[in-house]
């Protein structure tokens, strides 16, 4: 990923993963996250593990302030 691919994933996580993802628990978020990957066998090796990563790192930031 490029560095600007990589500003603008995690914006689009900030927008549209983020509103959601607060109010669940972490096994919600990562049961969500299996299905996606089980359904899409085509995201890269460890797409799940990165996405979840990022995800409990945002949640806990804006919880936090």
């Amino acid at each position: 990923m490029t560095l600007e691919e990589e500003k603008e994933f995690r914006q689009k996580i900030q927008d549209t993963i983020l509103p959601i993802a607060i109010n669940m628990t972490e096994d919600q978020i990562r049961s969500i996250i299996l299905s996606v990957e089980k359904n899409n066998p085509n995201l890269p090796e460890g797409f799940g593990a990165m996405l979840f990563e990022k995800i409990m790192i945002y949640k806990y930031n804006k919880l936090s302030k």
